[in-house]
C-alpha cells in the first residue's frame, strides 16, 4: 500500500512527545543537567501539549482511519487509551518531584524516559499491525527497564531491572515468534487481514495458528502481569523507585490491556478462534494467586504488586465476557484503577525516607494521629481497591462481574467476588495500623512536595467521583468500544 507523507501529520502528538523526550535527554546530559523544577515543568508542558495535539487530531477525524499503509489506526478506542496514558504520565511526574529532589538523580534523563515510554504507549494503542504494535511495545519496555534500575547505587533496584529486562525480552521474543507463526499461516500481519485470513487457513496449518495466538497471548499476558506469567512483578515493583512502580502498575498496564483487547477482538475474532477457555483459566488463576499471595506480604509495595496481579484477573473478566457490559466495564475499571493505585503509591512516597524506607505496614501505625488528612486519603484508596462503595473500584467491579454473568461465566464471577472479599484482609491491614495502632512517633508527618500532595488529593477526589457520578466515563468508554466490537 502506498504511504501518503501527509499522514504523518496525524501522528503529530506521538512525534512531538518523542521529540520532547529526546530534547530533555540531551539537555539532561549536558553538564550538571537541568534543575528538578525546570525538568518537571518541561515534562508537564510536553505532556500537556501532547494532550492538546491528540484532541486536535481526534476532532479532525470523521471516523476510524487507518494510516501509513495500515500500520496505525486512529479511532475512539485509541484516543481513549492515549488520554489514559498521558494522565498516568502526568501523575507520575507529580509523584516523582520529591524522589528526584532528595535522591540527587538527574531529572532530565528520568523524565525523558517517562516521555519516551509514553510515546511507545500511544503508538501501541493505535497499532493496527502486529509489527507496529511490537515495535511500539519495545519502545515502552526499553524505557521502563532503565527506569526500574534508576536507583543506581541500590543493588535491589539493579537486580529488579535485570530481572525485568531478561524476562521482558523473553516475553517479547515469544510474542514475536507467535506473530511469525500467524504470518506464516495467513500471510497477514494487519489485524483486519489477519481476521479474514484465519477463516481460510489450510487444515495442515491449523497448528501454526493455534500455537501462534497462544504464544502472542503469553507475551501480552506477561505485560499485564497475569498468572502464571507474573513472576517478575513483585520483585520489580519492590525494587523500582516508587513513582516508577506506580507508572508500571497504571500506564504500562493500561496500554498493555488496550492492545490485548484490540488484538483479541479485532485480529482473533471468536468466529475463527475459541480463545475464551484459555482466558477463563488465566483470569481465575490470576485472581486467586494474586490475592492469596498478597495475604502474606509485610512490604506495602510488594503487597500492592500482588494485588495488581489480582486486579489484572478482574479486568480479564471483561475480555472473557466479550460483551458490551464487560468491555466498557474493563475500560472503566482501568481508569478507576489508575487513579486509586497512583494515589496509594503516592501515599507510600510521602512516607518514604531515603529511598526504600517507610514501606512496611508498621510504618503506618498511628498515621491517623500524625497526619489525619493523609490517612483519610489512604483509606479512600484502600476502600476503592477492595471494591467498597462509594468508589470507582466498586462500580467497575460490579459491572465486570455482571458482564461475566451475562455471558455465562458465572463461576468465574463468583471467584472474583470471593477474592475481592479476601483482599479486604490485606488492604485493611493498613487501615488497622493507621487508626487502631499506636506508634513511637508522635510528631506530625510533614506533607511536603505540593505537587505530590496535590496529585494524591486529585486521585482521591476522582476515585470518589467515579463511584458517585460514573455516567460520563461510562458513556465515553461505551462509545470508544465501537471501533473494536
Amino acid at each position: 500500500m502506498p504511504i501518503d507523507p501527509l499522514e504523518f501529520l496525524l501522528l503529530t502528538p506521538e512525534i512531538a512527545l518523542g521529540v520532547f523526550g529526546m530534547i530533555l535527554l540531551l539537555f539532561g546530559a549536558i553538564g550538571s543537567g537541568l534543575r528538578n523544577r525546570h525538568a518537571t515543568g518541561a515534562a508537564l508542558v510536553s505532556l500537556a501539549v501532547t494532550l492538546v495535539l491528540s484532541v486536535w487530531v481526534q476532532r479532525g477525524l470523521d471516523g476510524p482511519r487507518e494510516i501509513l499503509a495500515g500500520l496505525f489506526v486512529l479511532d475512539g478506542f485509541a484516543f481513549y487509551w492515549k488520554v489514559v496514558a498521558l494522565v498516568a504520565s502526568v501523575l507520575t511526574v507529580c509523584l516523582s518531584t520529591r524522589f528526584l529532589g532528595e535522591g540527587g538523580y538527574r531529572p532530565g534523563e528520568y523524565y525523558s524516559l517517562i516521555l519516551l515510554a509514553t510515546t511507545g504507549m500511544m503508538l501501541m494503542v493505535s497499532g493496527s499491525s502486529l509489527l507496529s504494535i511490537w515495535i511500539a511495545l519495545e519502545l515502552m519496555a526499553m524505557s521502563s527497564y532503565v527506569l526500574v534500575g534508576y536507583f543506581k547505587h541500590e543493588m535491589q533496584s539493579i537486580e529488579a531491572a535485570l530481572k525485568y529486562f531478561v524476562l521482558g525480552s523473553l516475553s517479547s521474543a515469544v510474542f514475536l515468534y507467535g506473530v511469525s507463526l500467524l504470518y506464516g499461516a495467513t500471510g497477514a500481519i494487519r489485524l483486519a487481514e489477519l481476521a479474514a485470513g484465519l477463516s481460510a487457513v489450510a487444515p495442515d496449518q491449523t497448528w501454526m495458528v493455534q500455537t501462534g495466538w497462544i504464544l502472542m497471548a503469553v507475551g501480552l499476558l506477561f505485560k499485564v502481569a497475569a498468572a502464571p506469567f507474573h513472576v517478575w512483578t513483585p520483585d520489580v515493583y519492590q525494587g523500582a523507585p516508587t513513582p516508577v512502580t506506580a507508572f508500571l502498575a497504571t500506564g504500562s498496564k493500561a496500554a498493555s490491556f488496550a492492545i490485548l483487547l484490540r488484538i483479541f477482538l479485532q485480529g482473533l475474532p471468536l468466529s475463527t478462534i475459541d480463545w475464551q477457555p484459555v482466558i477463563s483459566i488465566v483470569a481465575v488463576l490470576t485472581m486467586i494467586w494474586g490475592n492469596l499471595a498478597a495475604l502474606t506480604q509485610t512490604n506495602v509495595k510488594r503487597m500492592l504488586a500482588y494485588s495488581s496481579i489480582g486486579h489484572a484477573g478482574y479486568i480479564l473478566l471483561g475480555l472473557l465476557a466479550a460483551n458490551e457490559i464487560g468491555l466498557w466495564a474493563a475500560l472503566f475499571y482501568l481508569v478507576a484503577y489508575t487513579f486509586m493505585t497512583m494515589g496509594a503509591f503516592g501515599t507510600v512516597i510521602l512516607l518514604e525516607r531515603r529511598e526504600y524506607a517507610g514501606e512496611t505496614y508498621s510504618d503506618y501505625a498511628g498515621l491517623a494521629r500524625r497526619a489525619p488528612f493523609l490517612a483519610a486519603l489512604m483509606l479512600i484508596f484502600m476502600l476503592a481497591l477492595t471494591g467498597i462503595p462509594p468508589t470507582g473500584g466498586f462500580f467497575g467491579k460490579i459491572y465486570l462481574f455482571a458482564g461475566a454473568i451475562q455471558a455465562g461465566y458465572t463461576w468465574e464471577a463468583v471467584v472474583g467476588v470471593v477474592t475481592s472479599a479476601i483482599s479486604l484482609y490485606y488492604y485493611f491491614g493498613i487501615v488497622v495500623n493507621m487508626y487502631l495502632k499506636s506508634s513511637d512517633k508522635d510528631t506530625p508527618e510533614p506533607l511536603q512536595a505540593p505537587a505530590l500532595v496535590g496529585a494524591i488529593t486529585a486521585c482521591a477526589v476522582i476515585t470518589l467521583l467515579l463511584g458517585v457520578l460514573p455516567q460520563k466515563l461510562v458513556a465515553l468508554a461505551s462509545s470508544s468500544l465501537l471501533a473494536v466490537q
